[in-house]
């Protein structure tokens, strides 16, 4: 699989975590410290509780929205590097047993992971649903 269809099976699998909303699973994807950009507000997360309470606090959102599907619409690598690659996520949201979805993207940088293959160093949303 090249450097794409592994990027994409990356957020295939950090999309169903979401799905399962297993916080844990979530912040194991992200490295420490890292920095999230939500809604024009930056975030730095030094240590791997900070991470997992900012994945809390978002899928508190979801359960306010009732998201239960997170899929990946599309992956476009922006830059890939030796140590790092720049990915852009379109996403689709979605609420069980409706036709009703949010889409919207996410540009991540990412770090080679000898055990994961990746790991999220920052994460920029863009036009958020929420």
């Amino acid at each position: 699989m090249g450097a794409d269809g592994d990027l994409r099976a990356f957020f295939a699998a950090y999309g169903r975590a979401f799905e399962a909303y297993d916080a844990a699973g979530i912040a194991a994807c992200y490295v420490t410290p890292c920095l999230f950009v939500r809604d024009g507000e930056t975030a730095a997360a030094a240590s791997a509780e900070a991470v997992l309470d900012s994945v809390r606090a978002l899928l508190d959102l979801h359960r306010a929205w009732d998201v239960k599907k997170a899929k990946v619409s599309r992956v476009t690598v922006l830059e890939q590097e030796p140590g790092h690659t720049l990915a852009r996520v379109d996403w689709r949201l979605g609420r069980p047993k409706s036709r009703m979805s949010w889409r919207y993207a996410t540009t991540y940088a990412l770090v080679p992971d000898p055990e994961q293959g990746w790991r999220i160093a920052s994460a920029i949303t863009h036009d958020a649903p929420f």
